[in-house]
């Protein structure tokens, strides 16, 4: 399936662009907010599913927001909206037309990528259309596709009893992150599939038995087919 306004051709937020919606995101929201990082993961998973989501729909979560809360308006809202939507696009294009996917990370004061945001946003895109994710879960070549992810987002979300989960160990955390982008890749793939065999062209068949021309027409004008609905078909 085509994604929604596929770009044709495919336009990178500037470094200048991504600060001033991470900014953006921060001020519309100090406290409840993604990250630049979160929403990049985010858009992601929105990018591999099989089902489009509009903007209406997701910006609330991006923000923070509670479900029956009002959006805020204004310049800073639109300017927000026109941002996410070419970064949007820029995620799809990389996916779906292999451009080269540059997924959008944080750096702490050491240089180094935890990539903890990323997973947990990637995540959160899954959760709003569980549905159409679960035949990764029913496939036993993909169970453990999704394992990067939630090992990262695992170590900093305390589980059921409040414990954090286990630290990734810093000369693992690289590959366990390159591992989580081949995992997305790779689940691109794997809905692609679907998503080609779901628009491929159903073979028409005739429903019930031909209606020869001087039948009574099947639409219950009562006049002959040739007169009616069949009216410019070839003898």
């Amino acid at each position: 399936m085509a994604p929604m306004n596929t770009p044709t051709t495919l336009r990178l937020l500037t470094d200048a662009e991504l600060a001033r919606l991470d900014a953006l995101l921060e001020s519309l929201a100090p406290e409840d907010s993604m990250t630049l990082e979160e929403v990049d993961g985010f858009l992601a998973a929105l990018a591999c599913c099989t089902e489009q989501v509009p903007m209406d729909e997701y910006l609330g979560l991006v923000l923070g927001l509670d479900a029956d809360a009002a959006l805020p308006q204004g310049a800073e809202l639109a300017e927000l909206r026109r941002l996410l939507e070419t970064h949007r696009l820029a995620v799809l294009g990389q996916l779906y037309e292999a451009q080269g996917f540059a997924p959008v990370l944080g750096y702490d004061e050491q240089g180094v990528a935890q990539g903890n945001a990323w997973a947990i946003g990637f995540l959160r895109g899954m959760a709003v259309r569980p549905d159409a994710w679960a035949p990764l879960d029913d496939d036993e070549e993909a169970e453990d596709i999704l394992d990067p992810m939630m090992r990262l987002a695992a170590e900093i979300e305390p589980d059921e009893d409040g414990e954090p989960g286990e630290a990734i160990p810093d000369d693992e955390r690289a590959s366990v992150i390159e591992a989580m982008f081949d995992s997305v890749m790779d689940i691109n793939e794997f809905f692609r599939e679907r998503r080609e065999r779901s628009l491929a062209p159903a073979t028409r068949r005739r429903a019930g038995e031909k209606v020869g021309r001087n039948d009574p027409c099947p639409c219950g004008s009562g006049r002959k087919f040739k007169l009616c609905c069949g009216a410019g078909q070839a003898a």
